[in-house]
């Protein structure tokens, strides 16, 4: 089993967000890391840190140098505490699990990786390396029970289908891409780059800017606490959860106002454009000083009067 295939090289992107003049520092960190300066990244970042000791991207992309260097140890001590203090992110979870594995401690990369799924559920990339650990823990399993009975035929196909499972192709590693734009650094991975894809026709790529443009306007608001141009964001008809609208902007007025402060992040954004109605489907990382979640949403819009508006919402 090629162990180092597990590692997701991401940057957990729902939380990172910093101020501009922060993130274009990490970015230059990211940078050195990439150019395979080691211990340049890592004093660099930990004199980053020690000024801003709560920035989730740094402490991240600490783990990952640590990680790079062979510390294994000082690694998994980086991303339990990530996993301590945002436990809202599968992430660090997932690269918890790819070291734990590394050091042949299957049940602990489990745990990891079944913690990751749980606060994301639809995090395909932990999924599949949890599959990978129960085919090494069964492979463990199998090995045991031939040395207590050689001539148990069963467990030798048994083994030798998981051995040939687990020798197969190695799969590329998965990158997180991330919204805005200066966030979509990633640490240095093995992955194949992407193919491009083709240009959108005009129309349809200014359709598309458009859309993103109204999604992201509408966070915006939410962060901000600005109800009016949070409102503003849906459309006339929307589709109110059964209530009439006069009682649904009621409750959301008191849920945007009430809080002493809200930060609404998204990343990993895709829109779909028919015509004039489209969705557009994110991960959405929401904290105030009440709750924090993080889950998948998919906002399905209309144009109205030459704008995007929000006509219908599911989380998941």
């Amino acid at each position: 089993m090629v162990l180092s295939r597990f590692l997701a090289i991401v940057v957990a992107c729902a939380i990172l967000f910093g101020m501009p003049a922060q993130a274009n520092e990490v970015q230059e960190i990211n940078q050195q890391f990439r150019k395979g300066d080691l211990p340049g990244a890592l004093d660099r970042a930990n004199r980053y840190l020690a000024k801003n000791p709560k920035d989730a991207q740094a402490r991240f992309l600490k783990g990952l140098i640590l990680a790079d260097q062979g510390k294994s140890n000082d690694a998994i001590t980086v991303f339990t505490g990530l996993t301590e203090d945002f436990p809202e992110l599968p992430e660090p979870y997932n690269n918890l699990a790819v070291l734990y594995a590394s050091q042949s401690k299957y049940d602990a990369a489990k745990n990891a990786l079944e913690m990751a799924i749980r606060t994301h559920p639809s995090y395909a990339t932990a999924h599949e390396n949890l599959g990978d650990i129960y085919a090494k823990m069964a492979s463990i399993a199998y090995d045991k029970a031939l040395a207590l009975d050689n001539k148990n035929a069963t467990a030798q196909t048994k083994l030798a289908l998981i051995q040939e499972m687990i020798q197969g192709q190695p799969r590329r590693a998965t990158t997180t891409k991330s919204v805005p734009a200066p966030t979509k650094s990633a640490a240095k991975s093995s992955a194949i780059e992407p193919t491009p894809a083709k240009p959108l026709p005009a129309t349809a790529s200014q359709a598309s800017t458009a859309i993103e443009s109204a999604v992201t306007q509408w966070a915006k608001a939410w962060s901000a606490r600005d109800v009016n141009a949070y409102l503003a964001a849906y459309a006339s008809d929307y589709a109110a959860d059964g209530m009439t609208r006069s009682s649904w902007e009621a409750q959301r007025r008191e849920r945007v106002s009430s809080p002493k402060s809200i930060d609404v992040q998204l990343s990993e954004m895709i829109i779909d454009q028919q015509g004039d109605t489209a969705s557009a489907t994110f991960r959405q990382a929401y904290r105030s000083d009440r709750f924090s979640s993080t889950v998948t949403k998919t906002l399905k819009l209309t144009l109205q009067n030459g704008q995007w508006r929000i006509v219908d919402e599911d989380s998941k």
